[in-house]
């Protein structure tokens, strides 16, 4: 099972906004995700997302509350896509759907191949990149095992990144995919896509 930590760095971001604050993201092959964020006091939230396919719950354990989901199929993988879809013509979205969190290195190794990088925070680096029409990914790496230092995206005048304060692989601990006691939970129902 793999545990990260991370937090957005971005032009468009207030660095003292709830969207900058880190969470932790869990991943164990295509069955289980786990998504732990901050509290964000002035809205009255703090999101935990668990999914252990085909079920999904969003809880705000805030309120105490949470939307119970079941995936219709007819593939049954939980994603912790990166980056949000931009929508621009040479950029094509499709793409960075398979950049998911847990699966970077996975990804980037497909695409091309790592160059030796700065070093950044004492570390010793290997940066890949990937360019799509204007847009280009970046992903400097280090240590071993290989793991990201930071993710980004780059076009147009936005830059965003993702800084991995931490990325580590863990023994998997199936308590981490129940949905915790004294939540009240609602069933949403989900129509199967064909």
């Amino acid at each position: 099972m793999r545990r990260m930590e991370v937090r957005l760095v971005s032009s468009d971001v207030d660095q003292q906004s709830f969207a900058a604050k880190s969470k932790v993201l869990y991943r164990a092959g295509h069955q289980y995700c786990r998504t732990e964020e901050a509290p964000d006091a002035p809205n009255g939230i703090h999101g935990l997302v668990i999914i252990n396919e085909p079920n999904a719950w969003l809880i705000n354990l805030e309120t105490k509350t949470g939307q119970h989901f079941i995936d219709p199929g007819p593939t049954f993988n939980c994603r912790l896509q990166i980056f949000a879809p931009i929508g621009t013509k040479d950029a094509p979205d499709m793409l960075t759907n398979d950049l998911e969190f847990g699966r970077e290195l996975e990804f980037f190794q497909k695409l091309g191949n790592a160059q030796a990088g700065p070093t950044v925070q004492g570390k010793e680096t290997s940066v890949y990149i990937v360019e799509i029409g204007t847009t280009a990914l970046g992903l400097p790496t280090y240590g071993t095992p290989e793991r990201p230092l930071t993710i980004s995206r780059k076009y147009g005048n936005h830059t965003e990144i993702f800084w991995y304060d931490n990325y580590e692989d863990v023994s998997f601990d199936s308590k981490l995919f129940v949905i915790p006691e004294g939540i009240t939970m609602e069933e949403v129902k989900t129509h199967s896509q064909h």
